[in-house]
């Protein structure tokens, strides 16, 4: 192979499968990636150096042998379900609430500080607060306040912040949960299908198996994109003579 200057710029479509007990699972992507480091081992250099007379203090011979192993790190924006758990160390799992009805659940409501409810999604609708003294019905907007999302109430005036009983219906809910900080360690395979951009060549990663961990803190307030980090050791699994290869077209 002849020697050709050229210079590298790559734009890649990388693909994260989970790896368990050897065996690669299903991939997802493309994940925009911001960031794909690859870093070679960190050498632990290995010298004799020389106590004889005419040479006392140089180095007969020196060796670097391997010391921390190789690593890579990506940071990503695209935050679906797998990779915001990943991001935030965790897993994700389906979340659905059915339709729950209270009745007379005992709250002592209280001005400037909210009291929180036994469900969250409550029905604005179907909320009745009653006060225990005399049976007065309190008016939402007037006597109360809800936040109907997190099922926090408060007074609105002095009258109100007593001891009450709360009736509402909640609402049906679905999505995802979060379980953060659950999963500390993820074995992922990543594969890079990209291309030179100085070139305009196919240009191939992959990176075998790497243990990741999530590191970095997740802004959840940005007011940039959200982006997620995970950095590792990658390890060469059996059958395979490297943790990783690249392969650049010509």
């Amino acid at each position: 192979m002849s020697y050709q200057d050229k210079g590298l710029i790559f734009a890649g479509n990388i693909y994260i499968a989970n790896v368990e007990n050897g065996v690669v699972g299903d991939f997802i992507g493309p994940i925009n990636t911001t960031r794909f480091e690859l870093t070679p081992p960190k050498p632990e250099a290995k010298t004799r150096i020389s106590r004889e007379r005419d040479s006392y203090g140089q180095a007969l011979d020196t060796v670097n042998l391997p010391g921390e192993a190789p690593r890579v790190a990506i940071d990503f924006d695209s935050l679906a379900s797998s990779t915001l758990a990943d991001a935030l160390a965790g897993k994700a799992e389906d979340y659905e609430a059915a339709v729950q009805s209270v009745s007379a659940e005992p709250i002592t409501l209280a001005e400037g500080v909210w009291q929180k409810l036994p469900y969250p999604h409550v029905d604005e609708t179907s909320v009745t607060v009653t006060k225990d003294s005399d049976s007065t019905v309190l008016t939402l907007g007037t006597d109360f306040e809800l936040e109907p999302v997190t099922g926090l109430i408060r007074a609105l005036n002095s009258e109100a912040a007593e001891a009450v009983t709360v009736d509402f219906d909640t609402l049906a809910s679905k999505g995802q949960r979060y379980l953060g900080a659950t999963d500390l360690t993820k074995r992922r395979q990543i594969l890079m299908d990209g291309k030179n951009l100085v070139t305009n060549k196919p240009a191939y990663v992959t990176v075998y198996e790497a243990a990741f961990s999530a590191n970095q803190a997740v802004n959840l307030l940005s007011q940039e994109f959200i982006t997620g980090t995970l950095e590792g050791n990658m390890v060469t699994p059996t059958g395979k003579n490297a943790p990783f290869e690249v392969v650049i077209e010509e």
